[in-house]
């Protein structure tokens, strides 16, 4: 029996001509657009740029990041117990002209160009490409926020999760917070993604009970000057909420 098609075997999302595949490539390199990039087998995602486009060697360099030692040395813990019969691959993703690019490549080469550490990958011989999804919010369960107040630091959970900010349950009846305030340095652990450090400007705060008969805060908040990076990371794990 056929596995039933899915949106990604659907030639309305597939960019499968090597001119366009290159010319996207040259596109995100040229804008300098955050890529994110996971792995399979290991739940692991790293951050990082196009750096140059070679057709004739079919190779993307990538920009390397201090994630790709940690990454790399995970790999070859497993490819040891594996006896070198895993194959690994990687999964790259980006925002690029109101698109989300997707394509996958080889497990990946570091190596040294000009004095500067990159990462060498296959020129992919095709691309996925969908319409962005609006931002919305997705209900999350069992992610935690350590929240910056300056005199001490509040865990919360949070209660939702988009790509302009986060809703958060501060079980701590004592925090209160002003609309508008800025809350610096605060710290989000997003599974296979690890630890993010956002700024967060408080926009609603109301009190609820719970089933229980607690008192918590209900507090709405934006992200804030976000880097590039760090919004691709926040990216890919909204769509794989998404997608699940």
């Amino acid at each position: 029996m056929m596995a039933p098609a899915t949106a990604l075997d659907s030639p309305d999302f597939l960019v499968r001509s090597r001119e366009d595949v290159i010319s996207l490539c040259n596109g995100m390199k040229e804008q300098g657009v955050p890529l994110s990039i996971s792995f399979s087998c290991i739940n692991s995602v790293a951050a990082s740029s196009l750096m140059f486009v070679d057709p004739h060697s079919n190779t993307l360099l990538l920009e390397y990041s201090p994630q790709w030692q940690r990454i790399q040395h995970t790999m070859d813990m497993h490819h040891d117990i594996h006896h070198g019969n895993t194959d690994y691959s990687t999964m790259l993703e980006c925002a690029y002209e109101d698109s989300k690019i997707k394509f996958q490549s080889c497990k990946g080469t570091i190596a040294d160009l000009n004095g500067t550490t990159v990462v060498g990958l296959d020129i992919p011989g095709f691309m996925w490409r969908f319409q962005r999804r609006r931002d919305r919010r997705h209900k999350v369960s069992g992610l935690k926020v350590t929240l910056n107040l300056g005199f001490l630091d509040a865990d919360a959970e949070v209660a939702d999760l988009g790509m302009g900010g986060i809703g958060v349950v501060a079980c701590d009846r004592a925090v209160r917070l002003e609309m508008g305030e800025v809350l610096h340095d605060c710290a989000i652990s997003l599974p296979g993604v690890g630890q993010i450090i956002v700024d967060l400007t408080v926009r609603h705060q109301s009190s609820d009970q719970m089933t229980t008969g607690s008192d918590v805060n209900l507090i709405g908040c934006q992200f804030t000057g976000l880097s590039d990076s760090t919004r691709q990371l926040i990216a890919h794990y909204v769509d794989a909420l998404a997608d699940s």
